[in-house]
């Protein structure tokens, strides 16, 4: 019992120093000895210097019988990691009474308890995203286990048919933006740079970034949706229970399918956007298709082709991802695959903006 812990009795109290290991597998004995000391005292002080890992559980056990015991106590020595186990612990079993409290204990009651949800999500996030690069390892290394129909349906699911509107939107938006540019250009006296700066503008950012944020709207609230309602009707668990791996029948195929089909996709809002660009420029300046076609061969390179396309799978990654992580999150009622579906959304639009920004500075660093 010294390896796991340690009594020091004070005059106020005791210090409990918590040692070694302390997760699911601690043994039984070990744990029912723990309780019948520490009950003796109306004080202590929780010590974790030396303890090497601790994780929920055992801070949910040690924290209940303090809490049933109405033992007092303090933290000491404790990493981050185990105090926001502390913190969500304390918001999930010590409920605020609003009566008796300032504003001020509310605030950080809060702020509290969003710190310790960011925390878990993270790391879920980073824990589900490494799973599945595994399984992607494991399907490169034997390609017969991968599920090919699912992937197949998915690239005309999520891609092909998205397609309409996205290409409608990269069209919009690529020739209000040209249109715009002309005008400006031409009050400075430079109207055949509408036709470089458009194009460029195009290809490296209007393409794959408005592409992008439609699929993303489109195709990771559809994941969200498609799991959340697989995980309420117990579709999951049945899975589970015939030993049949969720990365590979559910998600690797859709991951897959978005990163492929994304470069393709973009490829076709380009020149969606370009045909846009096109038609506003002859509109506002009076500039033919053939001399549009003429100057854009002469001062636009491939290069700005292929940066566009470089990030189109990258942006497929990140939908794909955040879409299935938060539907397999969904649990209770329909209201809550709602509530999941948002905030997929929400992520997926943030990732893709954070994406095309981290670009933007590698690609402006390299001069490209």
């Amino acid at each position: 019992m010294q390896d796991f812990f340690e009594f020091v009795p004070q005059k106020e109290g005791c210090i409990v120093k918590i040692k070694g290991i302390w997760d699911f597998k601690v043994p039984k004995f070990i744990l029912n000895n723990f309780e019948k000391n520490i009950l003796s005292y109306k004080h202590v002080f929780l010590d974790f210097a030396e303890a090497t890992k601790v994780d929920f559980n055992a801070i949910s056990f040690i924290l209940l019988i303090l809490q049933k015991a109405n033992i007092s106590y303090e933290i000491g020595h404790a990493a981050p990691g185990i105090l926001v186990y502390i913190l969500n612990f304390e918001t999930l079993h010590s409920p605020l009474d609003t009566q008796d409290c300032v504003p001020a204990s509310k605030t950080t009651h809060i702020f509290g308890k969003y710190l310790a949800s960011f925390y878990n999500d993270m790391i879920d996030f980073f824990n589900f995203s490494g799973l599945l690069l595994y399984y992607l390892y494991l399907t490169c290394l034997n390609p017969s286990r991968f599920r090919w129909r699912s992937f197949i349906y998915h690239i005309n699911e999520s891609g092909f048919r998205a397609l309409p509107v996205a290409l409608l939107t990269a069209f919009i938006v690529g020739g209000a933006i040209s249109l715009q540019g002309a005008i400006q250009l031409q009050s400075m006296g430079a109207p055949l740079l509408s036709i470089d700066t458009t194009a460029k503008l195009s290809l490296r950012e209007m393409g794959p970034f408005i592409l992008a944020l439609v699929i993303a709207g489109r195709s990771s609230s559809s994941y969200t949706a498609q799991l959340g309602v697989m995980n309420i009707t117990d579709e999951i668990n049945a899975m589970r229970v015939m030993n049949f791996s969720l990365m590979e029948f559910l998600v690797l195929p859709r991951f897959l399918a978005l990163v492929i089909v994304m470069p393709l996709m973009v490829f076709l809002a380009d020149a969606a956007s370009i045909f846009a660009g096109m038609l506003a420029i002859k509109a506002q300046l009076g500039i033919s298709f053939l001399q549009y076609a003429e100057r854009f061969y002469e001062s636009v390179g491939w290069s700005h082709f292929i940066l566009g396309i470089i990030k189109a799978p990258f942006f497929g990654a990140a939908i794909a991802i955040v879409g299935c992580f938060r539907g397999l999150q969904v649990y209770g009622d329909t209201e809550q695959i709602g509530k999941a579906t948002t905030t997929s959304v929400v992520n997926t639009l943030f990732w893709c903006i954070f994406i095309n920004a981290v670009f933007s500075i590698i690609f402006t660093r390299l001069d490209l």
